[in-house]
């Protein structure tokens, strides 16, 4: 997917990886609209992979307790919403913080030595991406910006995505990109579905294994795979065709569990639990109708993100205006729903068809506050290797 004369990321002097040191290239060439950064970029032709035999340390993550959320998803973000009351005359303006109180009072920060930054080259002027050569991997500096609901990204840019996705990073997704292509790795194929036929056909290309490094309210460091904030969306209907209902089944009127006449469907929707189960079971003997509450119930218990990532390498599109630019850049840095302008997507079928279609959602009692900093490890997985790399420790070092 590379083009020449397409920039990516100031990192023209960091990326000549002979010298790598805790340097950054400096230019200052306008950048892309929509960019805050005013830097030029290099083309990725000029990036030299990296001759490095060694691999990340490797050690069990801290285990984190499951639960299950008693709210409703999140579903707008920052999107604002009109209400007649607190738009009317006499509504009061909301109340603002004061300059010195902070935005997000819980967020937590990660110690200022969770790397070993000697050993770090900084692909950006804000050193946001860090390139560790010896170590082939690459970092990235974000901070928590959603908790709770169905998502399209794991990461993404400021001012993209931000309410779907559970990171935000300040840079640009091109820069990861090159320090990606910096140690080695090609960009593979973006998954695609053929209406016609209606073959699904997943993302091809590298294996990476990203962690999450991140601290808690007792300030203690961890290091987490990435699919262990994500779990299958329940917040969903769940159902099963009934052409007639069973004769001794009687449904209560206002109950969450119901039948659609028109359509004729018994139908559940959101998170079922165990006791919510054997209730409903006690409804009818009927075998079609126990097996359908038993699938209810197994459907909307929390299953941790399974799946690969895979480096993709999103694409190029010819704006009017400003000429060629990077698909990624509108905020597809990593995703867990697949698109075909994503830089880092999952290896199997996640739907990007409406929220209600949404396979994925943040598993909230995972995830520090918003706000909180989060050091994101993106490492290329051996070829010959298909279980995912082991976390290498609790330290970033």
């Amino acid at each position: 997917m590379l083009r020449s004369g397409f920039v990516l990321g100031s990192i023209l002097a960091a990326l000549t990886l002979t010298g790598c040191g805790n340097q950054t290239a400096e230019t200052d060439a306008p950048a892309p609209a929509g960019s805050s950064a005013s830097v030029e970029e290099p083309t990725l032709d000029e990036v030299e992979p990296a001759n490095s035999e060694e691999t990340a340390d490797s050690t069990d993550a801290t285990a984190i307790a499951d639960a299950t959320p008693e709210s409703e998803p999140q579903t707008g973000g920052s999107v604002a919403t009109s209400d007649p009351v607190s738009d009317s005359a006499e509504s009061k303006p909301a109340k603002q913080p004061a300059e010195d109180e902070p935005e997000f009072p819980d967020a937590t920060k990660l110690p200022d030595d969770v790397l070993d930054k000697e050993k770090l080259t900084p692909l950006n002027p804000t050193g946001t991406v860090l390139l560790d050569v010896p170590n082939r991997r690459v970092f990235a500096k974000t901070n928590v910006c959603f908790t709770n609901g169905v998502l399209e990204m794991l990461l993404c840019l400021t001012q993209t995505k931000e309410h779907e996705s559970i990171l935000v990073f300040d840079g640009k997704a091109q820069t990861i990109h090159a320090g990606l292509l910096a140690l080695g790795l090609k960009e593979g194929t973006p998954s695609s579905y053929d209406l016609d036929s209606g073959v699904y056909t997943p993302a091809r290309g590298s294996k990476l294994d990203i962690f999450l490094h991140w601290t808690d309210s007792d300030g203690k460091l961890h290091r987490e795979p990435a699919q262990s904030w994500c779990r299958n969306s329940r917040f969903r209907y769940y159902e099963e065709p009934f052409e007639t209902l069973p004769a001794d089944l009687q449904l209560e009127p206002d109950g969450k569990l119901r039948y659609d006449e028109m359509n004729k469907v018994l139908f559940w929707y959101g998170p079922m639990s165990d006791a919510q189960r054997d209730a409903a079971l006690k409804l009818s003997t009927d075998e079609k109708f126990q097996k359908a509450i038993r699938r209810f119930h197994e459907e909307t218990q929390p299953k941790q993100l399974a799946a690969d990532f895979i480096f993709v390498g999103s694409g190029f599109v010819n704006d009017p205006e400003y000429g060629e630019r990077y698909l990624a850049e509108g905020g597809y840095v990593i995703c867990v729903a697949n698109f075909a302008a994503a830089m880092i997507d999952l290896s199997i079928e996640s739907s990007a068809s409406g929220n209600e279609n949404l396979t994925y959602e943040a598993w909230t009692e995972r995830i520090p506050p918003r706000g909180s900093e989060v050091l994101v490890e993106i490492v290329p997985r051996p070829a010959d290797e298909d279980a995912p790399s082991k976390p290498a420790s609790k330290e970033s070092k």
